[in-house]
């Protein structure tokens, strides 16, 4: 904790760290008296302020700490001013360098991480099963399969699609022949991203689809591919071979796959074939909000707009509106900007 003491009739600041509370009325009242003055003491600004000398002694303590004040080197009990400017480089370049260097070491850690992801999921995969993790490398088989899950399905699925044309091709899979091929139990949820609100063949999908009793949501930011059936088996796309899926009937996945998969419907934004007004406004603020989380991590223009997926000339105007919004110059003073302003801690 930094304290400040009287030293030879002038105030030192102990402190090892830059402190950058916030000031107080009178510590703003007495630093444009001194920068009014020059050089003066305690004294003279009391005289001057008409405030006690315990209470300017303290309110020069934190203007120390602040770089906003120094002490007159050749007259140790005089006090001078120092312009915002300069305190401002002093307190925020080291800070600026500290993020820095975090922002490599986190890059540098999320690179190690994602090498090691495909290894473990080999390993996972080549560990488990066919009991538990099964691969359909053929695109017909995954379609009748998937047709089948379907069929069999009494209760729930839960389907999401960060690609809206995607999309349109996994609808199907619950219908044949014009039919429903659902129980008429069976709760069907969607999750779409917010582009696919734009798109009209999906919403002339979504009205001629009355077969079944289904709701649609959409989030800013895309989530993972998936399909479950009844919590029993989730069906994710094979990334290795263009129309193959995995099956994974593991419980303990599938309970994190419809943890994740609540927790992305409950910030998702309900989706209908109208276009209101507010709830355009909403997806517009709630897709900003997504790409100054991720401009705050550190993550480049083009992989936001392929994560939302979105245009890069798209995702480009959102982050002119945000900096814009912000004030802010540069992404650096932008991510300040917003933890100095607690704007991203929900």
């Amino acid at each position: 904790m930094s304290r400040v003491t009287r030293v030879e009739g002038s105030l030192r600041s102990r402190s090892t760290e830059t402190e950058t509370g916030f000031l107080r009325s009178e510590d703003r009242e007495i630093y444009s008296w001194i920068a009014g003055v020059a050089h003066c003491s305690v004294k003279e600004i009391a005289s001057g302020t008409g405030r006690q000398q315990q209470e300017i002694e303290a309110s020069i303590g934190r203007l120390l700490r602040m770089h906003l004040v120094r002490v007159d080197p050749t007259l140790p009990s005089k006090y001078f001013a120092v312009s915002p400017e300069t305190a401002r480089v002093e307190l925020i370049a080291p800070l600026q360098r500290d993020i820095e260097h975090r922002q490599h070491e986190v890059d540098r850690m999320r690179a190690v991480l994602y090498e090691l992801t495909n290894v473990y999921q080999e390993g996972v995969a080549r560990h488990a099963g066919p009991a538990s993790v099964e691969v359909v490398t053929s695109s017909s088989q995954a379609a009748d399969l998937t047709l089948q899950l379907a069929a069999s399905c009494r209760s729930e699925i839960l389907l999401s699609e960060p690609d809206a044309a995607a999309a349109l091709a996994a609808m199907p899979y619950f219908h044949s022949g014009g039919k429903s091929i659902l129980s008429a139990d069976v709760e069907v949820r969607i999750l779409f991203p917010h582009t696919a609100r734009f798109r009209r063949d999906l919403t002339e999908r979504m009205q001629a689809q009355t077969w079944c009793n289904t709701s649609y949501r959409t989030r800013s930011d895309s989530f993972m591919p998936l399909t479950v059936f009844d919590g029993q088996v989730a069906v994710f796309p094979d990334h290795t071979r263009s129309g193959g899926i995995v099956l994974v009937r593991d419980s303990t996945v599938i309970a994190f796959a419809v943890a994740a998969f609540e927790r992305a419907w409950t910030r998702g934004i309900t989706f209908s074939t109208s276009c209101e007004r507010q709830v355009v406004d909403e997806i517009s603020e709630s897709t900003k909000r997504t790409i100054l989380r991720l401009m705050v991590q550190g993550v480049e223009d083009r992989v936001i707009a392929r994560r939302l997926n979105m245009s890069l000339r798209s995702c480009q105007r959102h982050i002119e509106v945000i900096m814009r919004r912000l004030g802010a110059k540069t992404r650096m003073h932008a991510g300040y900007l917003v933890g100095e302003r607690g704007l991203l801690k929900d």
